[in-house]
């Protein structure tokens, strides 16, 4: 661009002394001037003249031929034509390739200008909403009229997805999930989890069958164990070795039943449980006084709890939720652990946290702590005779409280859970819910 200039401007100045030396030399210098300046003028529109129509009419032909400035804008104006032309056709190429994959996905896909309205969606979208091509710029309230799902699109954040039963077919269940990009515009994603949900529902019947049909036999089983045991002088030797173990691991046996049944319960039963004002005082000091009979001072309890703080929630499912985390301290930690169960009263609710200074734990196990049968320390299984389930009840109870469950731990320095509830702590919040 600039050796184009710089030819430019010799040119012009090599023509402004031509036409002043003939002025001169005629003896009209300016008139010289003025017709040799508008002559260059004329020609230096005509080149753009040529230059705009080479542009008004979008062909690939080359540009007019050019020297100096105007050769080397119109040089430039090709090259860019030609990148847009290359970015363009680079664009169409990812939009049919974007446009292959969401069709050959099984999830429905749609996108919506800020105001909700359908701007786009794959043929998976068509089959699970029942979509027509006149339906394009209609409000997706008005096609799917559920009073949860309209709250859900018109959510500021998609932190969370929404499961719905289909407005087309009330067997079929559809999750939502969403996000926000560009100015205000919205991708939502349609899944339909029909068949993961039945699965699920015949995983939460089976294990609940299962484990009512065990407690019978083992519930006889036990009872004669424990016949046997009280006469173990008249049996021979092997017979009284033997019936301890039989009778620990029955036991055993019977509690994970126990803990299933518990755990079904609270999978199937619904989200809010039957409520009424619990004292959390006196559940905790229940708690620690019945712990510290069975430890027989193996560890070190202690409960730090103002008398009268209470919370909105169900007596026994609380109770079972602090039982389980109070009976892992104890479990998994050495004798002479000291163990804190603390409690206090915040703006927002109540606190909970059940704090030792015993082995802790691997912070790579902390995410899956709390799934079904899950165990930090496989070593442990046969020494502990914990059923693997105790972190998954808490989950489920903090879960039909509106809590939350935070797990911190450190190797060698001990572990915190706590317990953080959001519910009223009112008695006239009791009787309101």
């Amino acid at each position: 661009m600039q050796e184009g200039l710089r030819t430019e401007v010799q040119r012009i100045v090599a023509l402004a002394i031509f036409l002043l030396a003939f002025g001169l030399f005629n003896g009209f210098p300016l008139t010289t001037l003025l017709i040799g300046g508008t002559a260059y003028m004329a020609f230096t529109l005509m080149k753009v003249n040529k230059l705009y129509a080479w542009l008004a009419s979008d062909t690939d032909t080359m540009p007019p031929e050019a020297t100096g400035v105007w050769g080397d804008i119109s040089d430039y104006l090709y090259r860019l034509q030609r990148r847009i032309d290359q970015s363009q056709k680079n664009y169409t190429s990812l939009a049919l390739r974007i446009r292959q994959i969401t069709s050959a996905i099984d999830d429905g896909m749609l996108l919506l200008n800020s105001d909700r309205t359908l701007d786009w969606w794959n043929p998976a979208a068509t089959q699970l909403l029942q979509l027509r091509e006149r339906d394009r710029g209609e409000n997706i309230v008005n096609l799917v009229r559920n009073p949860l799902f309209v709250n859900f699109i018109h959510a500021e954040n998609f932190s969370t997805s929404l499961e719905l039963p289909s407005h087309t077919n009330a067997q079929r269940i559809l999750q939502f999930s969403a996000g926000s990009f560009g100015r205000g515009e919205i991708v939502l994603l349609v899944r339909d989890i029909t068949r993961l949900r039945r699965l699920e529902e015949m995983r939460k019947e089976f294990v609940a069958n299962i484990s009512h049909e065990l407690r019978t036999p083992l519930t006889v089983l036990i009872g004669y164990l424990e016949t046997l045991s009280d006469s173990t002088d008249s049996l021979p030797p092997h017979w009284q070795r033997a019936l301890p173990q039989m009778d620990q691991q029955a036991k055993r046996l019977n509690s994970l039943a126990e803990d299933l049944v518990l755990l079904s319960r609270l999978e199937s039963s619904d989200i809010n449980p039957n409520r009424s004002l619990v004292d959390i005082h006196q559940l905790l000091a229940s708690i620690v006084e019945s712990q510290q009979m069975l430890t027989a001072g193996t560890h070190r309890l202690s409960l730090h709890c103002p008398p009268g703080l209470s919370i909105v929630g169900e007596n026994k499912e609380l109770h079972s939720a602090f039982a389980n985390l109070v009976v892992n301290a104890i479990r998994h930690n050495p004798e002479g652990c000291d163990i804190s169960i603390r409690a206090r009263g915040t703006a927002a609710g109540v606190v909970v946290r059940i704090a030792d200074n015993g082995v802790g734990i691997d912070p790579r196990h902390l995410p899956r702590l709390t799934e079904r049968f899950y165990r930090a320390d496989d070593s442990r299984a046969s020494t502990t005779g914990g059923t693997g389930l105790g972190l998954a009840i808490v989950k489920h109870v903090m879960g039909r409280h509106n809590a939350t469950l935070k797990i911190r731990s450190t190797l060698g320095k001990g572990s915190t859970f706590s317990c953080r509830f959001v519910t009223p702590r009112s008695a006239d919040s009791a009787n309101a819910s």
